[in-house]
C-alpha cells in the first residue's frame, strides 16, 4: 500500500503542475497565432527598450510578430516537405556546440595570455621585410580641407591664400577656419585617401583622384565653398610610408601572435592526449 501511495504522489504532482500550466496559457493574452503555436505578452516583454513611445511600441511589436509569423510558417513548409533524415539537424546542431566552446575557451586563453603590446621594432622590421604589402592601392596625403558659407566675406581672402606654403598665410587660414568656417580641419595631420575627402565634400571618389595630383580641390554645392589643400601627396602603386600602415601593420603582428598561440596550444592538447594514451587512432593498423 505504502509503495502504492509514493507512486501516486510524483504523477499527481506532475497532473497538477500540467493543469496549473495550461491554465496560465488559457488565461494568458495571446499576441498571435498560427495552427498550434501562439505568441504570449510574455513572449514579447522584454523587446522594448526604455522610454519608447507607445506609437513606436506599435510599429516593434507588429515587425516583431510579423518576423515571428514569417519563421513559424516557413518551419512548418520546411517540416511538411522535408524528409525524417532532412529535419535530423542533430549533428549540425552538436557541430555548432562544439565549434562554439572551442572559440569561448580560445578567447579566454589568449586574455590570459596574449601579448598585445607592439614594439616600434618589430613594425618597422615587418614593414622592410614585406614591402609588396604595403603598395598603395588608392592616392594619400596629408590635407586642410574648409567648408564655409558661399557669401561670407572671408571667402575672397581664403581662395587667396588657401595653397600658400607661407607660414604667414597658413596662420591665417587657420585664424579663418576656426573664427567663421563651418568645418576647418586638417585631419589631425594624418595621411588620408580619396574616400575619406569623399565622405566630406560634394564630389566622388574619381573626380577626386582627378584633381589629387594638382593638389587643390575646390567645390560649391547647397550654399558652401570647400577649399582642399593637399600636402606630400602619393600616388596609387608607390610604397606607402610607415606611419600610414602603422596601425594596419601592428595588427598583422598580433593576429600573428594570435594564430602562433592557438597552434601550439592545439598541438600541445593532441601530443598530450597521443603521449597519455588518451587519443588512440586505429587506421595504420
Amino acid at each position: 500500500m505504502t509503495k502504492k501511495i509514493i507512486l501516486f504522489i510524483p504523477i499527481l504532482l506532475l497532473c497538477v503542475s500540467c493543469n496549473f500550466l495550461e491554465r496560465k496559457q488559457q488565461q494568458e493574452p495571446k499576441i498571435a497565432e498560427i495552427n498550434d503555436k501562439a505568441l504570449f505578452l510574455s513572449d514579447v516583454k522584454d523587446i522594448f527598450p526604455v522610454g519608447i513611445s507607445s506609437e513606436d511600441s506599435l510599429q516593434l511589436l507588429r515587425g516583431f510578430v510579423n518576423n515571428w509569423a514569417r519563421k513559424q510558417l516557413m518551419a512548418d513548409l520546411a517540416n511538411q516537405y522535408l524528409t525524417k533524415e532532412q529535419k535530423d539537424v542533430s549533428q549540425e546542431i552538436e557541430d555548432y556546440r562544439l565549434s562554439l566552446l572551442i572559440f569561448r575557451y580560445e578567447k579566454l586563453y589568449l586574455e590570459q595570455r596574449l601579448d598585445a603590446s607592439v614594439s616600434q621594432a618589430a613594425i618597422e622590421k615587418l614593414y622592410r621585410e614585406s614591402p609588396q604589402n604595403f603598395i598603395l592601392t588608392k592616392p594619400i596625403a596629408k590635407a586642410i580641407l574648409i567648408k564655409v558659407v558661399e557669401d561670407i566675406p572671408q571667402v575672397k581672402r581664403i581662395r587667396q591664400i588657401y595653397q600658400s606654403d607661407k607660414e604667414k598665410d597658413r596662420q591665417e587660414i587657420s585664424q579663418i577656419g576656426f573664427s567663421v568656417a563651418e568645418k576647418f580641419t586638417g585631419f589631425d595631420e594624418q595621411w588620408i585617401d580619396a574616400e575619406i575627402l569623399a565622405n566630406e565634400l560634394p564630389l566622388d571618389i574619381r573626380q577626386i583622384e582627378a584633381e589629387w595630383q594638382k593638389k587643390v580641390i575646390t567645390a560649391n554645392a547647397n550654399g558652401y565653398e570647400y577649399f582642399v589643400r593637399l600636402y606630400d601627396i602619393m600616388q596609387a602603386g608607390e610604397l606607402a610610408p610607415l606611419e600610414y600602415k602603422y596601425e594596419t601593420i601592428s595588427g598583422i603582428i598580433r593576429n600573428r601572435r594570435k594564430q602562433e598561440l592557438l597552434k601550439d596550444l592545439e598541438n600541445s592538447v593532441y601530443n598530450d592526449a597521443l603521449n597519455h594514451n588518451k587519443l588512440k587512432i586505429y587506421i595504420d593498423k
